[in-house]
């Protein structure tokens, strides 16, 4: 029986390298297909965003030493500065083509699309309480917390159960929803019950926080996470390649993981955000939400090296915006200097979170 992106998922749980076993792009894009019922196929963007390579050999060279060790434990880095490219790097069995998963980048990606949707007027206020846009959501913590307090990971619902880390707190439940046997909406009815800390007191790293947003985009947009995602920030970044967005059985969007995109593409969304944190962008709300949600706005309590939150973007100790996924997903954005790092890989390491800040760090 040939492997899924089903399979991929699993393995992927488990922190293994998946694409260690060189399944080759053609392999993957056709297991898009394949898997179409449980995934949104994210189709490239009408204008494509051109990465030109630079010509400052200097540059380049600074950051080739970096770029050769962290490809030793990563499949793929992608290394923007102002615009052009500077460094592009694969290796174990992958790609410039091949969709790579984002882990918990996409709870930023999540993030990005709440703030397109109050740009656009869909979302009324960060302050609205996610239960005036999906009412089924009444009676839980996820109903009675604001957009706001879910974008921060506040929402004050108790945990699931399990570490902690990775997000998905309930495993055997969110393979469940993975395998269409509940829905994102069942799921935060089992676990819709409060903490002991009320909404916006304490940071939890709870991955139903941003599945309740994508339930919220859902009911404010009329599509669904992915496709209101495709047609907004995916457009603007320019994206070169094919994505795929995992669904629930209800056709939402799960929100916290399983979005695949080649590092490119994720380095592009990069640019998309960096543009705005600088104001360089002509939407001046987006500019506005983007400079928000880039704020040290609650202390998470771990990790090292970004230990704020905003909303949906982690604060690195560095100061610069990162998304951050498990097994070294990772895109880093230096407002300062106009530089943007996309890196993918298999395992998280303090050697791959040094090098990935050197990388935005000239």
């Amino acid at each position: 029986m040939p492997r899924t992106l089903l399979a991929l998922l699993v393995t992927a749980a488990l922190a293994l390298p998946a694409h260690a076993n060189h399944e080759s792009a053609d392999t993957i894009l056709n297991q898009f297909r394949v898997m179409a019922p449980r995934l949104h196929v994210l189709q490239p963007a009408a204008t494509l965003r051109a990465l030109p390579a630079s010509q400052d050999e200097a540059a380049n060279n600074q950051i080739s030493a970096d770029v050769r060790a962290l490809m030793r434990e990563s499949f793929s880095v992608v290394v923007i500065d102002k615009g052009t490219l500077i460094a592009e790097a694969y290796g174990n069995g992958a790609r410039a083509d091949l969709p790579l998963n984002s882990y918990s980048m996409a709870k930023s990606l999540t993030a990005l699309a709440v703030g397109e949707a109050l740009c656009a007027g869909k979302i009324k206020s960060l302050d609205d309480l996610a239960s005036s846009y999906a009412p089924a959501l009444d009676g839980t913590a996820y109903g009675a917390a604001s957009l706001r307090n879910l974008l921060r990971y506040t929402s004050g619902a108790k945990e699931p159960g399990g570490d902690g880390y990775a997000g998905i707190h309930n495993g055997r439940d969110f393979y469940a929803v993975a395998q269409h046997q509940i829905s994102l909406l069942d799921l935060a009815r089992k676990h819709g019950e409060p903490s002991r800390f009320k909404a916006g007191e304490k940071f939890i790293y709870n991955g139903l926080d941003s599945e309740t947003l994508s339930l919220v985009l859902r009911a404010a947009t009329g599509m669904s996470l992915p496709k209101w995602f495709e047609a907004t920030v995916w457009q603007k970044a320019g994206a070169e390649h094919p994505a795929g967005w995992f669904l629930d059985r209800d056709g939402n969007g799960i929100a916290e993981i399983l979005m695949f995109a080649t590092t490119r593409d994720f380095a592009r969304v990069g640019v998309y955000v960096l543009e705005r944190l600088t104001g360089s962008s002509p939407d001046a709300c987006m500019n506005t939400f983007i400079k928000e949600a880039a704020q040290p706005l609650v202390a998470k309590g771990y990790w090292d090296a970004a230990p704020q939150f905003g909303l949906g973007l982690h604060v690195g100790a560095d100061g610069n915006t990162w998304f951050f996924g498990h097994s070294s997903q990772r895109v880093g954005i230096n407002a300062k200097t106009g530089r943007v790092a996309a890196t993918n890989g298999w395992r998280d390491s303090r050697s791959v979170d040094g090098l990935a800040r050197r990388l935005i760090s000239p």
